[in-house]
């Protein structure tokens, strides 16, 4: 008796020990790691925070679901921030610290070495582990045969019962650990790695911008090289750049298409490509990383089915089925050549879409000013059917892959078990669904292998393209060490990747220059000189062919410590401040742009302000410094662009200032105090400042060494002071009036002093108030009180919250075909559905024609895909088959019916979704290219663009899909919920439990992952946006030396992506493992009753088969319909853009074909603004332009010059009074008349990529010759029989430059060949050449009203005066009105407009106006440099004009 208490006593505290260990270990398992981490008061993700529980169930999301469940919506700030170990730094840093590889692949391939093995261990096991539960439930229900009838369950079929649910549970979580693992070691890091190293790469390669010389040009076409002059000078400031092939040319211009078709690789150079790098390609190349392990777990099973078969039906059966397969493996082959050549040919058509919807955006004033949107949109259009007929081949492709991969397992299976038939003489119902339950495994195995394949060809597509850019020739450091910036024997050219010799290339030869320190030096020359390209030598931007070049060496950004800079150590002699002659704004506030990341230093940024004259402007922004400025200052005129890219230059710790022509934009009296306040005053003085412009006249008084160039090399260099002993100082002035411009240069800083100091001035109402005084400064802080919150130029991106709008499902279905075509499509579904069912129904018939059935064999044999060993117990015995043939060949039938049904589901979803997709697409463009010029304005590009590639990629490849496995997988879980039936009614109870319990998870799931998802759309637009605009500003960045300060910038912007996704992946492992665990218990429940209640083992096989299935079943439709509502988000962010409000397109008054016939414009009382919750800009603005009339517009920067072009051409809608034309109101008449027959060349030339043709008359309207008379007459070629440059230059015009005896032909002008091409933008030409080029095009078209915006203002003075002769010469039958800075542009007009505040303060003839005492116009003729010789234009005597 006491032994007997003694094991009791033993077994219980054998039990408190286990309970207290099992206590012990729960509770270790349930102690976090580490306190919570945070940084910057944000928390780091919580995956090595949580506990071991925790971090392994995947608990650590949960906070955030509930917070989104809460909030009903999230912010990026809700997000948990990436740990260090997959944030770009850290990841760009390691790989560095790798040996370098001469290929990408080979260096992420042994970068995660570690991961990849890791993660084929962890595949091989989880294959294995797969087939468990299956084995723990053959097990189960041979116990249950083996069991009397009646007899109670003993302890080891209840211990199977919770064996069958464990062992689900670790197959579902080493499922989910495998796939949470090949995202988070290795996608997300690849990802994120490849982005970094695409973007840092690009902060080191050349500012190669040319277009690559075609092999197949003529010789008229060589002038397609890099760097391309025009006749006067044989020289070209500015690089090129990429571009693509226009179409619709007629057949005349076949040469200029041949020009046009520009290689492959120049497409790759486009800024767009590089885009396209970082959001298509790194992540195909992620995607591959993370569905690697695919390829071993097919293996893995496959090797595992193969063994299982040879044991049951024999190697001969078995070989012969494989035999069918090995002979459709050359299909095989072929069909995924062609796929992977299609998927290549995809994303070169891609490339090229994108650079003509960025191209288009880009330019979308020009566009929208001429009332091209249709054209556009037709030419956008012809890229869009191209994509589309290449996606559509993509999908053919994939069909057939489909109907291969599906065709090989139905045929092994159906070819093994004939053989097997023939070879025993019979099938037993065992063998039967034991072998086609594992060809079930076989077939589901194999059938992830399309997607894993095409995964794996268009990674290795992207894969290559990266790595073509990766190893692109970088920056080369030619540049040396010295005391000051000095040329010896150079020899310089724009950059350029080609190895071989280009003789049409534009070079610098034998410059022999030494600048002095701290005083102005002044690079001057012709239009196309090369004055930009000496400038970019300075920068280490151009490439040196010979000679060397010796600049200062400035400290490393690190080493600077500008956080700690104060007055008296601000300047740093050796460092650098550029600015380009296209001025680079970021999307940024005004001070933000001027600090460029400087500690705020109150005095001298208030100096800076008065010294640039931008206190005025800032008066008159309703947020003063503060104002939200547009991507590449959209908002800012061209003159405040200027203004602000020189005060950043001057605020720089910089004791070298390199610029590049500060007063072409700027009006005369601004250009002046920017020269004596600014260049040559406080802030200036000290600093070596090379400057590059043609108002010499200007300058030249305070310049201590000149550069003048022409014919590809340096003219003259030297001190002005030694130039002026020798007489070459008096040549290069042209013997223009030494003394009235002297007396003008002595007279203009008083004059600025008196300007501010007359009370009753007029000028007080031009000029910035602080431009009067060049040594006094307030030194005080800013006064900011009182100011509200500023407005955003660029609003935050708008998204959607909660639950997909039923709408959007509506939107997508009717433009792929509406009900009509989606409901035979869900018939099909359902047949292939049926079809499936109706197999497995005749398989159990077959099997009954043998002795051995069974009254549940229906039911079971339902179900071929699940492996159910235990159906061997049911038929043991095998009988003769008398009709085998039939069985046979009506199985065989049945299968090859499946697989062409199979295949048409997909075929006829990709025709929907491509048909949906194009019609989306064509109604964003439509939308876009018709959308008020404001939003245009106040939408960054890459945020557009986001819609047009990234968003649309997702519809027309993914989207279809979706919908595919979403029909499919519902149909499945209805079919098996509708066999369930006959069962027992209890399975429908279970059923339907298990239905809820996992559509509760999926509520919560889809709560915070609809959110997330939206957020990770919107994260990717900043990504594109700061690329681009980082690519376009590159020469400015580097000159700044603030690469590192970027790099870092946009790490940032890719992990804040990466911490979206991150978020995003961690939802769906969430999902799984949760949905996974119901169907455990679910399987569990079904188990036990089954036990309980006694039930036969042949309904318990497939009851049990039931419940795996069905819990596989309701997990792959939720996570379907939760992949498809997320994925919809794309059609969301399509659909807010197509349904934007466009302008008002239609008209209540036809004009005739001919109007305007006149030219007459008369504005009345004219009241617009920029949006309807803005203060007008135009307050009640009158003045009459009588017919041929020529009317100059001026007045300072703000005072509504170019807004008044705006409301000529109804992109300010009036508020108040009108405008007419010839008598018309062009408020009643249609945008196309009006903007169609009347014309503008805005101060920022927009050229498109193409020829010179193309641009010149882009739809075949006009003959060679006229466009050659166009050219002649802009001066862009050189004219026969017209007043020559000498003739100009000798009369006194102020030329600023020497004339050549003799012309070079080193170099090639492009002009003279219209198939020249034109790279995008017109970035191979100068600022002066783009302006011509569209002054040529405004001559071509002829409008009877021309508007010219400052058209003129980057070329050199002589040749201003040509084109100005010109344009008097050719527009005598036409209107003109021009807005101008330079005075002497103006100065002869019939009429001038003095403009300020947005009324007209002045209207009358030059000379009533220079009458007027102490009038607005008269003051800036006295303000000017040029003030003698604007007396004698305008035919006033100087002595009359005081009286």
């Amino acid at each position: 008796m006491t032994s007997v208490w003694s094991h009791g006593a033993f077994v219980i505290l054998d039990a408190l020990q286990a309970g207290a260990a099992l206590l012990c270990c729960l509770t270790c398992l349930s102690l976090p790691r580490r306190p919570a981490v945070e940084e910057g008061g944000t928390p780091v993700d919580g995956q090595y925070t949580v506990s071991a529980f925790g971090r392994y169930t995947f608990s650590w999301a949960g906070a955030t679901l509930v917070l989104a469940r809460t909030k009903k919506t999230l912010s990026l700030d809700d997000l948990p921030k990436l740990h260090v170990g997959v944030r770009s730094a850290y990841l760009q840093e390691y790989l560095s610290t790798l040996k370098a590889r001469d290929q990408l692949w080979k260096t992420l391939l042994f970068a995660h070495l570690s991961e990849l093995l890791f993660q084929t261990t962890l595949t091989s096991f989880q294959s294995t582990a797969q087939f468990i539960p299956q084995l723990v439930m053959y097990q189960l229900l041979r116990r249950l045969e083996s069991r009397a009838k009646d007899a109670s369950a003993d302890k080891a079929i209840w211990g199977l019962v919770i064996a069958l649910g464990l062992t689900m549970i670790l197959s579902a979580w080493t499922q989910a650990w495998l796939h949470w693992l090949v995202w988070a070691r290795l996608g997300q890091p690849v990802r994120t790695e490849v982005s970094a190293m695409i973007f840092a790469k690009a902060t080191r390669r050349k500012d190669v911008r040319g277009i690559q010389k075609s092999k197949q040009a003529t010789n008229i076409d060589a002038v397609n090289g890099t760097r391309v002059p025009i006749a006067l000078s044989g020289t070209n400031d500015q690089d090129t750049a990429e571009t693509h092939p226009l179409s619709g040319l007629s057949p005349s211009q076949t040469e200029t298409a041949k020009a046009e078709d520009a290689p492959e690789e120049d497409i790759q150079k486009s800024r767009q490509s590089t885009i396209n790098l970082v959001g298509v390609d790194a992540k195909r190349v992620a995607e591959f990383a993370v569905f690697y392990y695919q390829f071993p777990q097919t293996f893995v099973t496959l090797t595992v089915s193969i063994v299982f078969l040879i044991k049951l039906i024999g190697w001969k059966s078995l070989l012969a089925g494989l035999a069918v397969i090995a002979i459709a493996m050359p299909l095989n082959i072929y069909t995924s050549n062609r796929y992977s050549d299609a998927q290549g040919e995809l994303m070169k058509v891609r490339d090229e879409k994108m650079v003509v919807v960025t191209e288009a955006l880009q330019g979308i004033r020009q566009i929208k000013f001429s009332a091209q949107e249709e054209q556009w949109q037709k030419k956008i259009g012809k890229k869009r059917d191209k994509e589309l007929a290449t996606q559509w081949r993509v999908f053919c492709f994939d069909t057939g892959l489909m109907f291969i991969w599906i065709l090989g397992p139905v045929m092994l299976s159906a070819v093994s078990l004939a053989v097997y038939s023939v070879l025993n003489g019979g099938l037993s119902a065992s063998v039967a669904f034991t072998s086609l339950t594992v060809m079930g495994s076989m077939e589901s195995s194999l059938a992830i292998l399309p997607e894993a394949i095409a995964s794996s060809l268009e990674s290795w597509v992207s894969v290559n393209r990266i790595n073509e850019y990766l190893k692109a020739p970088e920056r080369n450091p030619y540049i040396s060490s010295s005391d000051a910036i000095d040329f010896e024997d150079a020899s310089l050219a724009w950059p350029s990747d080609s190895q071989e010799e280009d003789p049409d290339r534009f070079v610098l030869r034998n410059v022999n220059v030494r600048f002095p320190n701290r005083e102005l030096s002044v690079i001057s020359g012709k239009t196309g000189s090369g004055k930009s390209l000496f400038l970019a030598s300075i920068l280490g931007e151009a490439d040196r062919l010979a000679g060397h070049v010796r600049v200062p060496q400035a400290p490393s950004f690190q080493e600077r410590f500008d956080n700690k800079a104060n007055t008296s150590d601000w300047i740093i002699d050796s460092a650098i401040a550029f600015v380009a002659q296209i001025p680079w704004i970021e999307n940024a506030t005004i001070k933000d742009n001027i600090l460029f990341g400087l500690p705020f230093d109150s005095g001298r940024y208030k100096k800076v302000l008065t010294c640039c004259a931008l206190e005025k402007d800032l008066d008159l922004l309703p947020d003063g410094e503060l104002t939200d400025i547009g991507a590449n200052g959209i908002n800012l005129s061209g003159g405040q662009r200027w203004r602000i890219s020189f005060a950043r230059a001057l605020y720089s710790r910089a004791g070298i200032l390199v610029l590049d022509d500060i007063f072409s934009a700027v009006d005369a009296h601004v250009g002046r105090q920017l020269f004596e306040d600014a260049l040559t005053g406080e802030l200036g003085a000290g600093r070596t400042r090379i400057l590059v412009t043609h108002h010499v006249g200007l300058v030249l008084p305070k310049t201590a060494y000149t550069v003048i160039l022409g014919e590809g090399t340096v003219q003259h260099a030297g001190l002005v002071e030694e130039l002026n002993s020798t007489g070459v100082l008096e040549d290069i002035m042209n013997q223009q009036q030494q003394e009235g411009q002297a007396k003008d240069l002595e007279k203009s800083a008083v004059a600025l002093q008196q300007a501010d100091n007359a009370a009753n001035n007029s000028l007080s109402k031009v000029f910035s108030h602080a431009s009067a005084s060049t040594n006094k400064f307030d030194d005080g802080e800013l006064d900011l009180q009182g100011k509200a919150q500023p407005k955003k130029f660029t609003e935050d991106e708008k998204r959607e919250t909660g639950r997909m709008s039923v709408n959007v499902y509506k939107q997508y279905l009717v433009s792929s075909g509406g009900f009509w075509f989606w409901g035979p499509i869900m018939i099909l579904y359902a047949t292939y559905q049926g079809l499936i069912l109706g197999r497995s129904w005749f398989i159990a018939i077959w099997t009954r024609s043998y002795k051995t059935e069974s009254h549940s064999s229906f039911f079971v044999q339902a179900f071929p895909y699940t492996y159910s060993p235990t159906r061997d117990s049911v038929y043991e015995t095998r009988t003769s088959n008398e009709n085998l043939s039939f069985y046979l060949g009506t199985y065989v039938g049945l299968s090859v019916v499946i697989c062409i049904f199979g295949t048409l589901r997909y075929f006829f979803v990709y025709m929907g979704s491509l048909r949906a997709s194009k019609k989306l697409f064509e109604n964003l463009t439509y939308a876009v290219l018709r959308a008020p010029l404001r939003w245009l304005d106040t939408t960054p590009v890459g945020r557009t663009l986001n819609r047009f590639t990234a968003d649309f990629a997702a519809i027309d490849s993914r989207l279809g899909n979706d919908i595919g496995f979403l029909l499919y997988h519902v149909l499945e879980l209805i079919g098996i919920i509708i066999a369930g039936l006959f069962v027992s009614p209890i399975m429908l109870l279970f059923a339907l439990l298990l239905l809820l319990c996992c559509g509760w998870v999926t509520g919560w799931y889809l709560s915070g992952a609809r959110e997330v998802k939206r957020l990770e759309s919107n994260a990717k637009s900043p990504i594109f946006e700061q690329f681009g605009s980082a690519l376009a500003g590159i020469g400015t960045i580097r000159g700044f030396d603030k690469t590192n300060v970027y790099i870092e910038r946009m790490f940032d912007k890719i992990d804040t992506h990466a911490r979206a996704f991150w978020f995003l992946w961690l939802c769906q492992r969430w999902l799984a493992i949760r949905s996974n665990a119901i169907g455990a218990v679910f399987s569990i429940l079904v188990a036990a009753v089954i036990v309980f209640y006694d039930i036969e083992a042949s309904l318990a096989g497939f009851a049990l088969s039931f419940a795996l299935q069905y819990s596989s079943a309701i997990l792959w439709t939720t996570r379907c319909y939760a992949n498809c509502e997320l994925n919809f988000n794309a059609v969301e962010r399509v659909a807010e853009y197509a349904n934007l409000p466009i302008e008002n397109q239609s008209a209540s008054v036809k004009v005739p074909a001919s109007w305007p016939t006149e030219g007459r414009l008369q504005v009345l009382n004219l009241v617009a603004g920029y949006a309807p919750d803005l203060p007008p800009v135009l307050k009640g603005l009158s003045f009459t332009v009588e017919t041929n009339q020529r009317v100059g517009v001026v007045g300072r920067t703000g005072a509504g010059k170019s807004s008044l072009t705006l409301a000529l051409f109804r992109f300010l809608e009036a508020r108040e009074g009108s405008v007419h034309i010839d008598g018309i109101d062009v408020s009643k008449i249609s945008l196309h008349d009006l903007r169609s027959r009347i014309a503008i060349i805005p101060q920022d030339p927009v050229l498109f990529s193409g020829t010179v043709r193309s641009n010149l008359d882009a739809f075949d309207q006009h003959a060679d010759s006229e466009l050659y008379d166009a050219l002649q007459r802009v001066h862009l070629i050189r004219t026969t029989g017209s007043t020559s440059r000498d003739e100009v230059a000798g009369s006194g015009s102020g030329l600023n430059t020497p004339i050549p005896a003799v012309a070079s032909d080193t170099n090639t002008n492009p002009f003279t060949s219209l198939s020249s091409r034109i790279s995008e933008g017109g970035l191979n030409l100068s600022q002066g050449q783009r302006q011509l080029l569209c002054l040529a095009r405004a001559i071509v078209s002829r409008p009877k009203i021309m508007v010219l915006d400052e058209a003129t203002s980057a070329v050199d003075m002589g040749t201003d005066i040509l084109i100005q002769r010109s344009i008097r010469e050719e527009f005598q039958d036409s209107t003109l009105i021009v807005i101008a800075h330079r005075l002497s542009t103006i100065a002869d007009f019939d009429k001038i407009l003095v403009m300020d505040e947005g009324v007209g303060v002045e209207f009358d003839g030059p000379k009533e106006l220079l009458r007027k005492d102490e009038g607005v116009f008269k003051g800036m003729v006295e303000q000017s440099g040029e003030r003698q010789r604007l007396w004698e234009i305008i035919g006033v005597g100087e002595d009359k004009g005081q009286d």
